[in-house]
């Protein structure tokens, strides 16, 4: 406000905003089979894709044939922001995708075109509410429940796949790429607490040694 000459009185009735922090909900690997094994093929696919691809809803549901490509074994596209990325396909990803594009009426068709009547593409709501039945099938939740232990949406296995990529490489230009994010700064809001790590040596070295006085 002081940047534009507005006296200090004029902030007097601006409530003060709480910081933003981020989400630190992740998907253990028992949860994730869980669901994965009663889903239908349609959750199937966006489960991997999320999981394994660390794609966006909104990329998923864009996701065609002529962004796999089998012979290098990678899938490649746009996402937010016209961000770029080249992720490689696991083998349960490609199996999957292999099935799913020879389903495809053109290689330009949302992939999940296939799996609606009308050959139409999903909305976000399609791919929640099959993701809730799943959990309600597998008992992971109970109708009418929305948080507790399995309160987990396709962006928080985005959240999961990018922190055990960290924990394997340690490597943020390496999750950089896997998410697709033009800047490293954009990677660290979904390691959040994961991207620093305390160890005993690094508090060992303010610890004065027994018997050394202290000025």
């Amino acid at each position: 406000m002081s940047l534009i000459g507005a006296p200090p009185a004029a902030q007097a009735g601006i409530p003060t905003l709480k910081a933003v922090r981020p989400r630190e909900r992740t998907v253990t690997t028992l949860e994730y089979e869980m669901v994965f094994h009663v889903a239908g093929p349609m959750l199937q696919l966006c489960l991997l894709l999320a999981r394994e691809a660390g794609l966006r809803h909104k990329t998923i549901l864009d996701f065609t044939a002529a962004q796999c490509n089998f012979q290098e074994g990678t899938i490649s596209g746009r996402s937010k922001a016209y961000a770029s990325y080249t992720i490689p396909m696991t083998e349960r990803l490609r199996e999957r995708l292999l099935w799913a594009c020879a389903g495809a009426t053109d290689s330009h068709e949302p992939l999940l075109c296939q799996y609606n009547r009308q050959r139409k593409k999903p909305h976000y709501n399609s791919l929640t509410t099959a993701l809730m039945r799943a959990k309600r099938l597998c008992g992971l939740s109970k109708p009418g429940q929305k948080v507790g232990w399995a309160g987990w949406g396709f962006h928080d296995l985005r959240r999961t796949a990018a922190r055990e990529l960290y924990d394997r490489t340690k490597d943020l230009r390496k999750v950089q790429r896997f998410l697709g994010h033009a800047q490293p700064g954009q990677a660290l809001w979904y390691l959040g607490n994961a991207a620093v790590e305390l160890e005993a040596a690094d508090l060992q070295t303010t610890t004065p040694k027994s018997g050394t006085e202290v000025a």
